[in-house]
Parts: structure tokens; C-alpha cells; sequence
């Protein structure tokens, strides 16, 4: 069992088998709740377990998910999928001793040019991309 938590401490995340891959997504969504950088994400999965639930306020996004976040400290805590597998995509930041690779990185056409820290050897997909594998998975 892995636990993150958010800035604060007031939010606690666990999961139990934390992946060591995670995802970056440059959409403008997670780009602009995320101070201008992406969302570095750590996939979960469709069972939010946390303590301090008082604490986290959503916010719904899309038409297919919500963002969550600490109302205490404002800490980007998870993407959740609202529709289909109903996943979790938890921020990586708030595992502080996790030790991560960037496996994946979408919408990296909206990715702005001063931003080139990220894997070479990653997979790379844009958002048409993106919307092609999300629309292959629902049929």
C-alpha cells in the first residue's frame, strides 16, 4: 500500500499497487489547472481510497470526467473518468518517495514549446489520437 497526500496533509490518497509509470497530458485543461505545466499522472483505479474526504472539492471538466482537489490547500489530487472504466488518475506529486518513469505523454500537440523535460522514450499521442483510441475502446 502506497499513500500521497496532498500539501497540506489534510487529503490522503492510498493505492495499493502504485504503479511506477506514469503519464503526462498537455491538454489545455491540465495545463491551465495545473499552473501551465501538465498533468504528471499515476494510473489507478475505479475505487477512490482516501481519508480527509471533507476536504476534497470536484470539478467537473468535461463531459467525461471531474478534477479533484484539495479545498484546504489547493493540491491537484486526481482526474477521474466519470464514463467508462471510471478510472482514478492520481497527481503524481503526491507521492513523495515514488520513484517514476514517463511512460506515456498525450494531446502532445497542445504541448507548448518551452516544454522539453520530458521522456524520449515515452509513446506519444495527440489528441486526435487520443479521441481515435477512446472512441476504438467504446465500440
Amino acid at each position: 500500500m502506497q499513500q500521497g497526500k496532498c500539501q497540506c496533509g489534510a487529503v490522503q490518497i492510498e493505492v495499493a499497487d502504485l504503479p511506477h509509470e506514469i503519464g503526462a497530458c498537455f491538454c489545455a485543461a491540465c495545463r491551465k489547472i495545473n499552473g501551465g505545466g501538465p498533468l504528471l499522472g499515476v494510473h489507478g483505479n475505479s475505487e477512490l481510497k482516501a481519508s480527509g474526504q471533507e476536504f476534497i472539492e470536484t470539478y467537473v471538466s468535461s463531459d467525461w470526467a471531474e478534477r479533484g482537489f484539495c479545498k484546504k490547500c489547493g493540491t491537484t489530487l486526481f482526474y477521474h473518468l466519470t464514463v467508462g472504466s471510471k478510472d482514478y488518475i492520481y497527481s503524481a506529486g503526491l507521492f513523495d518517495d515514488a520513484e517514476f518513469e514517463i511512460a506515456s505523454e498525450i494531446f502532445v500537440d497542445a504541448k507548448p514549446a518551452y516544454m522539453g523535460f520530458l521522456s524520449e522514450n515515452s509513446v506519444k499521442k495527440t489528441a486526435q489520437q487520443v479521441f481515435e483510441d477512446v472512441n476504438k475502446n467504446d465500440a
